[in-house]
C-alpha cells in the first residue's frame, strides 16, 4: 500500500519529459510575445517571464539528469573580480589610455 502512495507522489519520467516539453513550448511562445512587445511594460513582462520559464527549465533538467544518475554541475558561474587598477574603466571602443572593461 505504501508503495502506491509512493508512485503517486513522484513524477514518472516520461510525465516529465513532457513537462519540460511543455515549458520548452511556452518560452518559444514567451519569446514570441517579447519579440512582438512594443510597450514597455509588455516588454519587462516578458522579460520576467523568460527567466522564470528558464528558471523552471534548468530545474526540471536537472532534476531529470539527476534521476538518471548523471552528473550534474550545480555550481554558478564565478563572479568577475573587481579590478584593482587605479585608472576607471572604460569601454575598450573609447580607449585613450584607461583600462578597458572586462565585461
Amino acid at each position: 500500500m505504501a508503495k502506491k502512495q509512493k508512485d503517486t507522489l513522484w513524477p514518472t519520467d516520461k510525465e516529465l519529459r513532457q513537462e519540460l516539453d511543455q515549458i520548452n513550448r511556452q518560452l518559444k511562445e514567451a519569446y514570441d510575445r517579447f519579440n512582438y512587445a512594443c510597450e514597455p511594460e509588455l516588454v519587462e513582462a516578458s522579460i520576467f517571464e523568460i527567466n522564470a520559464l528558464k528558471a523552471k527549465y534548468d530545474y526540471l533538467l536537472r532534476y531529470i539528469k539527476e534521476r538518471a544518475g548523471m552528473p550534474v554541475n550545480r555550481q554558478r558561474p564565478a563572479a568577475v573580480p573587481a579590478q584593482t587598477a587605479q585608472e576607471p574603466c572604460v569601454a575598450a571602443s573609447s580607449m585613450k589610455g584607461g583600462t578597458a572593461c572586462r565585461s
